[in-house]
């Protein structure tokens, strides 16, 4: 069983003849030293029931370096990492063209995998990420946190209940800026780590939370271009989509769009319209929805123009829920299968070129 081995450290405990049980901390190891790495070890050091037992770098240099930011040992060789007993989940957190191999030398470790989006750059490697899970038979997740949002909860909730009628337009948007030092030196916005740029990297997180709303893209046309920044990838980026529901769509993105506007997400329905912004429902034509708006000095936080920008919240949730996953041998909420479908989007969108794509099923 999937859960078997988390299991085997939970004792049981009878109380009014119902079995609880009484855990030991979860291990975590983590696979990278870059900010979302370190952002990463932070939320597992909130969680009660976890623990970081390794943090693994590139180089020994470097391992040195950063060996105070963590609490837990740093290693730079990755069998070391693998072999101690104490871990049960690694986030891997390194670049994203890198993913497929390191996952792949973890899952045939036995560790369980949480992993930092994109799963992979291509449809193609994310395939073979499925076989060799399956192979093993260790459960992956990937983190698309802002699904874990209660106000992005709620606006599902009002799709699916019908409350703006049926939806005939979704229009999203993720025009953001990133300075030119964040590109400077980086493996960021190169083809062979990033896979692309704007969308893929920043916009994967919204497109998420749009196909989770929408369900899948059945026709695309799109346009890619780099206008600014001097990288390999994308900084702006459009498209035109079709749903499988018949509703249409549009979509833009950018990494050299100054000074970076929050994300956002607006659907037009037969009933009237909701604008979800910068990770809040912001404003609804909707009689029911407008009277429930409610004004919040809470900030969930944009990438808009700083990466960091944003609350631990979401990310603790999407750890917590992988936890619970294991031990209770169920399929964690963003699967292979999930986290696979922005990035079929994307890769269609980078296809496009201007031409019209009929996805697959």
């Amino acid at each position: 069983m999937i859960g078997q081995r988390l299991r085997n450290y939970f004792r049981p405990v009878c109380l009014t003849n119902k079995i609880n049980y009484v855990e030991r901390k979860v291990g975590f190891g983590i696979i990278g030293t870059g900010n979302i790495a370190k952002f990463h070890a932070d939320c597992i050091e909130k969680i009660p029931n976890a623990i970081l037992f390794g943090v693994l770098s590139k180089f020994q240099s470097r391992a040195r370096e950063v060996a105070g930011d963590y609490n837990g040992p740093v290693f730079w060789e990755m069998e070391k990492l693998l072999s101690q007993p104490e871990i049960d989940i690694i986030c891997v957190c390194n670049e994203s063209g890198l993913h497929g191999a390191t996952i792949a030398k973890i899952a045939k470790a036995g560790k369980h995998i949480l992993c930092e989006k994109p799963l992979e750059t291509t449809v193609e490697k994310i395939d073979r990420i499925a076989e060799v899970v399956k192979s093993t038979g260790i459960q992956l997740a990937c983190v698309f946190q802002n699904r874990e949002n209660p106000e992005y909860k709620k606006l599902k909730t009002y799709v699916e209940s019908g409350s703006l009628g049926k939806i005939l337009l979704c229009q999203t948007s993720i025009n953001w800026y990133r300075p030119p030092s964040y590109y400077e030196g980086s493996w960021r916005g190169t083809q062979a780590l990033d896979g692309g740029a704007a969308l893929i990297n920043q916009g994967i997180h919204t497109i998420d939370l749009m196909l989770d709303l929408m369900g899948e893209v059945a026709l695309v046309s799109g346009l890619v271009d780099t206008l600014h920044h001097p990288i390999e990838g994308e900084d702006v980026a459009v498209a035109a989509l079709k749903f499988k529901s018949g509703a249409l769509g549009t979509l833009s993105g950018g990494t050299a769009l100054f000074p970076g506007d929050p994300e956002s997400i607006t659907l037009y329905g037969t009933l009237g319209n909701i604008v979800f912004r910068g990770g809040k429902i912001v404003s609804s034509t909707v009689s029911s929805i407008h009277k429930a708006l409610t004004v919040s000095d809470e900030d969930p936080g944009s990438g808009a123009s700083d990466p960091m920008a944003i609350t631990d919240q979401f990310h603790i949730a999407a750890i917590e829920d992988f936890m619970d996953a294991i031990r209770h041998d169920r399929v964690p909420k963003v699967n292979i299968d999930e986290a696979k479908k922005s990035v079929v989007l994307i890769n269609a969108i980078y296809q496009s070129m201007g031409n019209k794509i009929e996805l697959k099923k």
